[in-house]
């Protein structure tokens, strides 16, 4: 009988608990991977293909890129043995820890060692995993309760624990946990409190800040710290930052923490507390606001938001989440009133760009459109592709494959006869790499010719097998892209015949669409507006 080779995925995870004390840890990456590679290397018919990596990621969760990258590469076939130094490296979560072990990865076909522990799936049942399993699921509970116990006493001392410092705030120099006032953007804070103390609403303050270039507090945060600001943080001052800083209870000298917590010590997720669990702890730091300025301003807040309420209710619109700003790609935003007329009261909608409304109208631009008008232009504009297809549908379905397949549209036994042609390489080679087993098991090769042939051999599987995935998914992406087209059309004549829109012709055709701003040509106010439909984008 021949024997199987192994191609082997190295798991390694240091977890954020022992970072501390790498330089003594047996468990620290460097070791873990020596340890793990030189025992691979006595293994026969054992093949090191790759190694996987998360440094300073917790056991109670899978969601850590090496080990998706290493599950996506089994799933693949690219490796059929997953080698740990311990079970504690797999993962300390007991449910979600079974469920690969004893589910996934044998209906894979891929064998789990784990050195340490003496666990090897390819002996048959390993009747201490799971015990050794539900011990380091208790492990991952107990650190998460002391966790908690220190954190909790820390926050009703009143330290600032975890997050971003406010704005108009620095941490402590000598004590990290404890706030200390900055003068510059303190001042912005006092400013934003006696705008709102004279009457103006978030979104025109967010105005007055932009059209003084005053950089908003991410911006100002990542500059004081010399360093580049990520991706998506923004120069504006927006109504949302505004309100966020008028509602801070850290600007009259109180820390408030445990707003949020996890789900579980399994489930890192973050969920909103009760107000009631909160802890509140007064007179931590220096205040920046006066507390009678505090009060007014949330007399102010509480009276804008019951007058708001009073005047019109919550809806979501018709278009929620499909209309965009051309030029800044935001959602926009909508707005109804209700209007008198002489024969009635009706709704009027309408969207507008919500950067430009919440920055105070200080950037971007309105780019108005009434629903009423739009409802007009998708209406139309369906129809008018309807009747193009009335009238060359064949046409029509030729210039949608060449748009959206190009060159890939080859015919189906074209595509199966080179698929048959791989596989059969792969059969090919899948037998040259069983008889150089047994070649070395009868001491026909040596140890080291059998390395090299192997790795060559399995370097032309992969090669092959990755050919025959690139061709098996260009085939399905192929009929996935004519079956789309297909059910454009269909949805396209069905919808032609509504007489008004509705949400479920929207959602059935439409990913999104672009609203240009108004400008005059020839004399004429135009607007330009783009559709982007599902399955064959603009049109």
């Amino acid at each position: 009988m021949t024997a199987k080779l192994y191609n082997v995925g190295v798991y390694i995870r240091l977890s954020r608990e022992n970072t501390a004390y790498i330089g003594e840890d047996s468990l620290s990456i460097e070791n873990q991977q020596s340890m793990l590679s030189k025992f691979i290397g006595m293994m026969p018919g054992w093949i090191e293909q790759r190694t996987y990596i998360d440094n300073g990621a917790t056991g109670g969760n899978f969601n850590r890129q090496g080990f998706q990258d290493m599950m996506s590469d089994a799933r693949s076939g690219i490796i059929n043995l997953v080698l740990v130094q311990d079970l504690s490296r797999f993962g300390r979560n007991y449910l979600e820890t079974g469920k690969y072990l004893e589910e996934e990865l044998p209906a894979l076909g891929c064998r789990f060692v784990a050195l340490s522990d003496n666990i090897d799936t390819e002996t048959g049942e390993n009747d201490i995993m799971p015990f050794l399993n539900a011990m380091n699921d208790y492990y991952l509970k107990n650190l998460s309760d002391r966790i908690k116990s220190v954190l909790t006493a820390k926050a009703k001392d009143g330290q600032k624990l975890s997050g971003t410092v406010p704005y108009g705030y620095d941490r402590n120099p000598a004590e990290h946990t404890r706030l200390i006032v900055d003068e510059y953007a303190a001042e912005v804070v006092k400013r934003i409190f006696e705008m709102r103390v004279s009457g103006m609403g978030y979104a025109n303050i967010a105005g007055v800040l932009n059209k003084e270039s005053i950089l908003p507090p991410r911006l100002y945060y990542f500059q004081r710290q010399n360093r580049e600001a990520k991706q998506g943080v923004t120069r504006i001052w927006k109504d949302m930052t505004v309100k966020t800083i008028l509602r801070n209870e850290l600007y009259i000298g109180h820390t408030v923490a445990f707003k949020r917590k996890t789900r579980s010590y399994r489930d890192g997720r973050q969920i909103d507390r009760d107000p009631s669990e909160w802890i509140r702890t007064e007179n931590t730091h220096t205040p920046i606001i006066d507390e009678s300025v505090w009060q007014a301003v949330q007399k102010i807040n509480a009276d804008a938001k019951n007058r708001f309420a009073g005047r019109r209710e919550q809806r979501t619109s018709l278009y929620t989440k499909l209309v965009v700003c051309a030029d800044c790609q935001v959602n926009m935003c909508y707005e109804f009133d209700l209007k008198n007329y002489p024969n009635g009261v009706y709704e009027y909608g309408a969207y507008q760009c919500r950067t430009h409304i919440s920055s105070g109208r200080t950037v971007c631009s309105t780019h108005r459109i009434s629903e009423i008008n739009l409802n007009k232009l998708v209406l139309n504009h369906i129809k008018e592709i309807a009747g193009t297809i009335a009238l060359d549908e064949s046409r029509m379905l030729e210039e949608l494959q060449h748009r959206l397949m190009g060159s890939h549209r080859a015919g189906k036994a074209d595509m199966t006869k080179v698929r048959r042609e791989l596989e059969q390489q792969l059969h090919t080679l899948e037998i040259q790499a069983e008889q150089l087993y047994e070649d070395k098991v009868c001491g026909t090769i040596t140890a080291k010719t059998f390395t090299d042939m192997a790795e060559k051999t399995e370097a032309q599987r992969r090669e092959i097998a990755d050919r025959l995935d690139n061709l098996t998914q260009t085939a399905e992406q192929s009929e996935a892209k004519l079956g789309d087209i297909n059910r454009w059309i269909r949805l396209i004549k069905e919808k032609s015949t509504l007489l008004e829109v509705d949400r479920d012709l929207l959602e059935s055709l439409i990913d999104k669409i672009e609203i240009g701003e108004k400008r005059m040509v020839g004399g004429v106010k135009t607007q330009d507006v783009r559709i982007f439909y599902k399955y064959v984008g603009l049109w």
